[in-house]
């Protein structure tokens, strides 16, 4: 998944974290952890919330921190 400005897979899911309950918190680790892309997903959040130049930026912080991250 990359984090470029025209990427609407990364809003996707950086909205779809957000948008989580807290009860589905644990099936979304659950599944992204069967999947073996817990890490990838991550880590694009990660890039995209210290790009100072993605307008992704800010969803992809409030996904982290929705996912336990401190911001």
């Amino acid at each position: 998944m990359e984090w470029d400005s025209a990427s609407s897979k990364g809003a996707e899911i950086a909205a779809k974290i957000t948008d989580l309950a807290s009860e589905e918190l644990d099936a979304f680790f659950r599944d992204h952890l069967r999947r073996r892309d817990l890490h990838s997903v991550v880590a694009n959040l990660n890039a995209a919330a210290l790009s100072k130049d993605n307008p992704l930026s800010a969803s992809a912080r409030k996904a982290l921190v929705r996912l336990g991250f401190p911001d």
